[in-house]
């Protein structure tokens, strides 16, 4: 997905994140409720050139 910001364009990536059911926890209204279990993969981190107010600088994103 293509994003921009200020004039600036930059590509959105998603990660894809995993559900699972775990367990029953109770009712509500008649419908069962289930405990999810949330797994997102983790990815390294890299450095970015940017600027601010024409300086630039290095960050970790």
């Amino acid at each position: 997905m293509k994003l921009s910001f200020l004039g600036a364009t930059y590509e959105a990536h998603f990660e894809d994140v995993q559900v699972t059911d775990t367990e029953n926890i109770g009712t509500y209204r008649g419908a069962p409720l289930k405990r999810k279990a949330f797994k997102v993969p983790s990815h390294p981190h890299h450095r970015t050139q940017l600027t601010y107010r024409g300086v630039k600088y290095t960050q970790d994103v």
